[in-house]
């Protein structure tokens, strides 16, 4: 179970767990997030990267999860669109192109809730049961019960009890995003 607390203190601390940690939770989500504001693949490790190896040398400390989150995201935000802007600067330079890509900070915050609720949903489904997170992502692929069953070979009725078996932990883990989280679910499966 992840300690926020003694998670915070380690990365204050410059502590090297913290580091590896820092990476675990944050770092597919932050990859994502840059994806999505910058609309391609290039470059966004070495977005996420430079932002993380930032804050590592800095000087700064936070007094917990949350703020870390808000700073981090809010460095992505920000050099992705420097990248989009230089970018755009480029083809212009090229050939003339001109493009109007303009974000709103809501947007951006849209964003950013969306990745780390997938990020959550998949540290929680990891922890599932191997039958479980076997059939909560074919269910999350568009899979109806029957298919399951034969698929895995099992009664219609074990798939039934384990998915909602799965859908308690989830409920429990994931606390107030869940209703967040089903319009998610069938963005997950292309993930």
């Amino acid at each position: 179970m992840f300690d926020s607390d003694c998670f915070i203190a380690e990365l204050n601390k410059k502590q090297d767990t913290a580091w590896l940690r820092l990476y675990e939770e944050f770092y597919p989500a932050l990859c994502a997030y840059a994806s999505k504001l910058t609309h391609e693949d290039a470059g966004v490790e070495d977005i996420v990267q430079d932002c993380m190896v930032g804050l590592w040398d800095s000087s700064l400390s936070f007094p917990n999860v949350k703020a870390l989150a808000a700073w981090l995201y809010k460095a992505v935000y920000s050099r992705a669109l420097n990248l989009v802007r230089d970018h755009d600067n480029a083809r212009r330079l090229l050939g003339g192109y001109t493009s109007e890509l303009t974000y709103s900070e809501e947007m951006a915050i849209e964003l950013a809730i969306e990745e780390t609720v997938v990020a959550k949903l998949r540290l929680v489904l990891a922890d599932l049961s191997e039958q479980q997170r076997v059939i909560m992502n074919l269910s999350i692929e568009g899979h109806k019960v029957r298919e399951i069953a034969h698929t895995l070979n099992i009664s219609e009725n074990t798939v039934k009890m384990q998915k909602k078996r799965a859908y308690a932990v989830i409920r429990e883990r994931m606390g107030g995003v869940w209703g967040v989280l089903l319009p998610l679910l069938s963005l997950f499966a292309g993930k």
